[in-house]
């Protein structure tokens, strides 16, 4: 059987090979270029933190004017690049301080800024990896998500300081106003992820705590899903009170509560699903076969495929029936050029599947995830959760190719095929705690 070399320099950004922790850990991934380093800190602004800048700066121009009029354009635009300045360095520092005080428990966590904040958040551990924490203590965890609140808390204090200084002096309204801006963005931060929801500073100091209390890192991650939705609740409450006193500022809470409440559910799912795949590894999961559907010939027309798949009139149903979601394809040399999955097949127009090669709507091999037979079940999951960077990757999203021993191409996983693992461990546990109860 030939084997297969994944790239060792994809050409790809997409491509995750064996191992690879992917781009959120010390790799360095794709979504850093055009970034810079603080303290030897990865630090990128995505193209929502540049959208926040550009409204920051169109408010400050409407507003700044009418605050005090009479001066020059010039000075106008600078208190405004102040103001961006000032929103964009704040966030930035947030985010710093959780991943510097990360660091020191040998934790690389690059900062990202978005249009809502930290896209990361100082996370250690991404959604759906081991369901056992990196960080060594329930004291570290809730010590690095706490550096982010207490920074900017300290920052809006300081700014605070400077905007009642500048006012004594007689410093002009703009440099005040500009100073008063960065204490409301720090006190807003540091109020806002205080907050005990999923994917805020608060959830994770809830799960600290409750980690201490219980020594359960996986209840303690329900526990702390569970506040996340009483909070998103008591927001949505808020919210609609507010409209009925008439203040339309209660549409930000219900919106609010809203998200936070879904994004709690789904972080208790995330926990239930680390939970029910720890300790399992790929080939614990992969089909007695492989899960490998016939190989197809890169040449080959999706037409001339489809035919030969099925002497079924409509292919794409008889294909369904049995079973078949991927398929992996070659070139004339033998070697593994790329996956097709079915909806790629289906998705070429009928008229145009007799000109169209499957080499045309494949994957590329390099934008493809690759993993081994001992690989943690968890570990892929959370590999193949990175959202991928090129188009040509989405429709393989959640598939990856099983190297043997060897290097030879032994399987194939699909999302089916981890739907299965996660019931197959909810099972397990499920009996595993039936089997520990009063008898």
């Amino acid at each position: 059987m030939a084997m297969i070399h994944p790239p060792s320099a994809p050409a790809g950004p997409a491509a995750r090979q064996p191992g690879d922790p992917g781009p959120s850990r010390s790799s360095p991934g794709p979504w850093r270029r055009g970034g810079f380093r603080i303290a030897g800190i990865p630090v990128t602004l995505t193209p929502g933190a540049y959208l926040l800048g550009v409204l920051a700066a169109g408010f400050s121009a409407l507003t700044l004017p009418a605050l005090e009029p009479g001066r020059s354009v010039a000075i106008y635009l600078a208190a405004a690049a102040g103001v961006v300045i000032v929103l964009l360095a704040s966030m930035v520092a947030h985010e710093l301080a959780h991943s510097i005080l990360a660091r020191r428990y040998s934790l690389s966590v690059p900062v990202a800024v978005g249009l809502f904040g930290g896209v990361r958040h100082g996370r250690a551990r991404r959604p759906g990896e081991s369901g056992e924490p990196e960080l060594p203590s329930p004291g570290a965890h809730w010590r690095v998500a706490a550096a982010g609140p207490l920074t900017s808390l300290a920052l809006g204090l300081v700014s605070a300081a400077a905007a009642v200084i500048f006012s004594a002096l007689g410093a002009g309204l703009l440099a005040v106003a500009v100073a008063a801006a960065a204490a409301w963005v720090n006190g807003l931060l540091a109020v806002a992820n205080l907050l005990p929801g999923a994917g805020l500073d608060g959830g994770r100091i809830v799960r600290a705590l409750a980690w201490a209390r219980s020594g359960d890192f996986t209840r303690a991650g329900l526990i702390a899903a569970r506040f996340g939705q009483v909070t998103g609740a008591i927001l949505i409450a808020a919210g609609v009170t507010a409209l009925a006193l008439g203040h339309l500022t209660g549409l930000w809470f219900g919106l609010m509560g809203l998200l936070m409440v879904a994004a709690s559910r789904a972080e208790a799912s995330q926990v239930r699903i680390s939970a029910a795949l720890a300790g399992v590894r790929v080939r614990d999961v992969l089909p007695l076969d492989g899960g490998l559907a016939p190989t197809a010939r890169g040449w080959q027309t999706v037409q001339a495929f489809l035919e030969q798949q099925s002497l079924d009139t409509d292919a794409g149903e008889q294909m369904v029936r049995a079973g078949a979601t991927a398929y992996p394809v070659r070139d004339f040399n033998g070697q593994l050029s790329g996956l097709v999955t079915l909806t790629q097949l289906l998705a070429v127009p009928v008229s145009r599947r007799a000109g169209t090669r499957l080499s045309q709507v494949a994957t590329p091999v390099a934008y493809l995830a690759f993993t081994t037979l001992d690989e943690p079940l968890t570990d892929l999951r959370a590999r193949l959760g990175v959202r991928p960077e090129s188009p040509a990757a989405l429709y393989t999203t959640g598939h990856a190719l099983v190297l043997g021993p060897s290097g030879e191409l032994a399987g194939l996983l699909t999302p089916a095929d981890f739907a299965q693992a996660v019931q197959f461990g909810a099972l397990r546990a499920a009996t595993a705690g039936a089997g520990r109860g009063p008898r």
